[in-house]
């Protein structure tokens, strides 16, 4: 079964070039540019796992992250939080609010795969 990756991030390069890695790599990709779309994006796709930028333009991606670990059908979603900040306060936040992984902007994508493979493997 094609497991779906929603990636909520307004940075369109970012984006193009993990969705198509990401669908290179066998996956379903759906994407949103903010918290709005992104919990409209939530009951279309149903994905396995959530990459969330910490910055997005409508609210943080932490607090998307807390809406969607707080709600009924999401609460066990793996989110993997994506961020330009590489401050440890910005990391113990996400994990304070229940992400299951952090990384930091830019990163190597046999990295980003590696964790999402992981997150995948964990949901299943």
């Amino acid at each position: 079964m094609v497991k779906t990756i929603l990636i909520v991030d307004h940075e369109s390069n970012l984006t193009s070039a993990l969705r198509f890695l990401l669908e290179q790599s066998g996956f379903q990709v759906a994407l949103a540019s903010s918290c709005a779309q992104a919990e409209a994006a939530m009951a279309e796709a149903c994905p396995d796992v959530a990459l969330v930028n910490t910055t997005l333009p409508d609210r943080s991606g932490y607090d998307l992250c807390q809406r969607l670990l707080s709600g009924a059908g999401t609460a066990s979603l793996p989110i993997l939080m994506l961020t330009s900040h590489s401050l440890e306060v910005e990391r113990e936040k996400a994990f304070s609010l229940g992400a299951t992984d952090f990384i930091v902007k830019p990163f190597d994508p046999a990295t980003i795969l590696g964790r999402v493979r992981s997150l995948v493997s964990g949901a299943a």
